[in-house]
């Protein structure tokens, strides 16, 4: 993520809740790396506390339901997959108790994909962005290059 595409809100930020949605192990550790980066970022002057959560945890709707509860509380939301085709329906279930539950906060969604599947995104990339625009959201979508 670049300076310039972080929004103004997040730039001027004392501390950010940030909550990462992943995959698996693979498309975990990229959430970590991108808050690693946002936090060299934002610098010293901003507090990042982020929540982790796999892919799999949502089949629990006690899980499922916590989980969408610190979603709606956070300022930031990150969900990586490493098959950008679609998401699991307990996901989509999650990021619908959570646009329920917006708080009015401005908020950024980013989507972090892996290139290796090589999957067409744009499906993905439609439903995220359909939900970003529900939630008066920024959305942020990054591909990460494949390795040669």
């Amino acid at each position: 993520m670049t300076d310039c595409e972080l929004s103004q809100t997040l730039r001027e930020a004392r501390h950010l809740a940030v909550l990462g949605a992943y995959e698996d192990s693979t498309a975990g550790a990229r959430v970590y790396e991108f808050c690693r980066r946002l936090s060299k970022t934002l610098g010293q002057q901003c507090e990042i506390t982020k929540v982790a959560c796999p892919f799999n945890e949502f089949c629990i709707p006690q899980l499922r339901a916590m989980a969408a509860d610190e979603a709606a509380l956070a300022d930031l939301i990150i969900i990586s997959a490493r098959r950008a085709q679609s998401l699991p329906t307990e996901v989509k279930s999650w990021i619908e108790m959570w646009l329920g539950q917006n708080a009015g906060r401005p908020k950024v969604l980013v989507a972090l994909f892996d290139a290796v599947y090589r999957g067409d995104p744009d499906p993905l990339k439609a439903y995220l962005k359909e939900v970003a625009e529900r939630g008066r959201m920024q959305l942020l979508v990054h591909t990460e290059e494949a390795s040669p």
